[in-house]
């Protein structure tokens, strides 16, 4: 009489009925009544399709996805108040830094007129040989 899902082995009846096999008996016949109380516990939770289920895990290759992720300690609803001051005190700071922006010396506007003459004379020289020549013409 074992569960649908269990893929132990029983044993026959008249073994478990000797004399030496009194406490393998009695603890199969403990899971067994632990295993029918938790099914009846929780049938009204736990469908069909949740005990059959296997292969429900993806695995990726890759650990990019794990980056983003809080380390540390995490608590809610107020179940550890210091935890939750120190996760508060994090964000304000985060916050702040995102705040406070960074000084440009060079406007956008500028710099992308620089960069696109850059790459107009870079594109216009094949070797350095012939860059070098130019920087000497336009030093004259």
């Amino acid at each position: 009489m074992a569960s649908k899902g269990s893929k132990k082995p029983l044993l026959p009846k008249s073994v478990l009925e000797m004399k030496f096999m009194k406490k393998t008996r009695d603890r199969i016949e403990k899971e067994r009544q632990n295993t029918q109380d938790h099914d009846s516990l929780y049938s009204n939770i736990i469908t069909n399709e949740m005990r059959q289920a296997s292969g429900n895990f993806i695995t990726e290759s890759s650990f990019i996805f794990c980056e983003e992720l809080l380390d540390g300690r995490l608590s809610f609803k107020g179940m550890n108040p210091e935890i939750e001051r120190l996760m508060e005190l994090e964000n304000c700071s985060k916050q702040e830094e995102l705040r406070q922006e960074i000084q440009k010396d060079v406007s956008d506007e500028i710099l992308a007129k620089k960069m696109e003459a850059f790459n107009k004379r870079k594109l216009t020289y094949d070797t350095p040989v012939k860059e070098a020549m130019a920087k000497k013409r336009w030093k004259k």
